[in-house]
């Protein structure tokens, strides 16, 4: 359903085939605390393209809350197992964390955020999801 509405707003993404994005979502079976992080991206987007210049910092704030939560035991449970690859992954959460710390910034300080600033944000999630939890979880299958 969340995917479904998001596609009605967003039939293509600048700079990213609509195609690849699809696959990448059939091929998900991402738990609850990504659908969170997922859900919480669409409903803002969805917003900012109802309400152009919506401040979206209260949103952003828990967003990011969840992002932590997320981010620091899946990083705890990595160092956990011994997962190799383990600082890469964490790179990359840290990445994703900081381009949406930085977009909040930019709604503290009243400037102008795009629907499609949002939807880079959730398109690195779904790409991380589908490149490096999936490689976690084949170390984990071992």
């Amino acid at each position: 359903m969340e995917l479904q509405t998001y596609r009605q707003h967003n039939e293509h993404i600048p700079g990213v085939m609509n195609e690849s994005l699809q696959v990448v979502e059939k091929k998900m079976n991402y738990d609850s605390r990504y659908r969170s992080i997922i859900t919480q991206l669409d409903d803002m987007t969805e917003l900012l393209r109802i309400q152009p210049g919506s401040k979206l910092t209260k949103e952003l704030d828990n967003l990011l809350d969840d992002m932590i939560h997320h981010i620091g035991s899946e990083n705890r449970f990595m160092e956990l197992v011994g997962y190799p690859q383990a600082v890469k992954h964490r790179n990359h959460h840290y990445c994703i964390f900081e381009i949406t710390e930085d977009l909040n910034l930019h709604f503290r300080m009243g400037e102008n955020v795009t629907p499609e600033e949002l939807d880079n944000i959730r398109f690195l999630w779904l790409t991380h999801i589908q490149r490096h939890d999936r490689a976690f979880e084949e170390f984990l299958e071992f």
